[in-house]
């Protein structure tokens, strides 16, 4: 007997295995193609004969796809942005980090430590910029649900190579810190603020992970995420002990920015287009 739920799971999983399509698309798909099975059943056709005709009439998953591609729009502007800075930083950084081994005054392993986490708390606050970036944008216009998912999985690549070498660079802190000075951890401001930067993207990719969070929700969270980056990287600067070398004129500026930013988060949660709205 035929198991119309068994067919379309089965279809689902052939359309994925063709294409990377979006949850939102394979379900407007799948609707599609339900309602259409329905038709032919009241109009006479038994269940499998129906199926069989609409994923005929539905197309292959090889033609859809060909279909989705030419549909596909170009890669958003902050996302090229956002990357080429990343990989100009991984390329200029080693050029410096060279020089410091060469002269002695690093060894290779703090070096290599400086490489993954600045790279890695680097990506991060890049992030949080591509969140205010998406915040600015539907200020004057909303992205559709295919753009807002598309924005959530690029953002989640990013948190990826993120957390990557933010955990390389704080494994390799740890090492360094005990050949130095004979303990792996000492909950120093700097190691507080890795380990605070390391959570927080853990957390993020947990919740992109989730169904049950909204790609606008994880996008604005980006923008958080930079703030946490900022603090982290930056605040225990102004602690006392092994880097207190901030400044008041500095506080004032990591608070100004952590400001700034978090404001994007109440803009973000405004309706969209309310800025062309209020012109209007």
């Amino acid at each position: 007997m035929h198991n119309l739920e068994t067919s379309i799971a089965d279809w689902r999983k052939t359309m994925i295995a063709v294409h990377q399509y979006t949850p939102g698309t394979l379900d407007e798909l799948e609707g599609h193609l339900r309602e259409t099975v329905q038709e032919l059943v009241r109009a006479g056709l038994n269940e499998a004969q129906a199926f069989d005709r609409a994923v005929a009439g539905l197309g292959s998953p090889l033609t859809l796809a060909s279909e989705f591609e030419k549909l596909r729009p170009a890669l958003w502007l902050p996302v090229k942005i956002v990357t080429a800075v990343i990989v100009a930083l991984a390329l200029a950084l080693p050029c410096y980090l060279v020089f410091k081994v060469y002269s002695g005054a690093w060894s290779l392993l703090l070096a290599v430590h400086v490489f993954t986490v600045t790279l890695g708390y680097t990506t991060t606050m890049l992030l949080g910029l591509l969140g205010i970036c998406f915040v600015c944008q539907r200020c004057h216009s909303d992205f559709s649900a295919g753009s807002q998912e598309s924005l959530a999985r690029i953002s989640a690549i990013f948190a990826r190579v993120g957390a990557c070498f933010t955990l390389i660079g704080i494994v390799l802190g740890s090492i360094w810190s005990k050949l130095e000075w004979g303990r792996y951890w000492d909950w120093d401001g700097k190691e507080i603020g890795g380990l605070c930067i390391m959570i927080w993207l853990v957390c993020y990719l947990i919740a992109q992970r989730s169904r049950g969070v909204a790609p606008r929700a994880l996008l604005l969270a980006c923008v958080f995420g930079g703030n946490v980056v900022g603090l982290g990287w930056f605040g225990p600067n102004l602690l006392s002990g092994l880097h207190s070398y901030g400044t008041p004129a500095y506080s004032w500026l990591l608070l100004a920015g952590t400001v700034f930013s978090m404001s994007f988060i109440l803009l973000g949660m405004a309706p969209a287009g309310w800025l062309r709205s209020r012109r209007a």
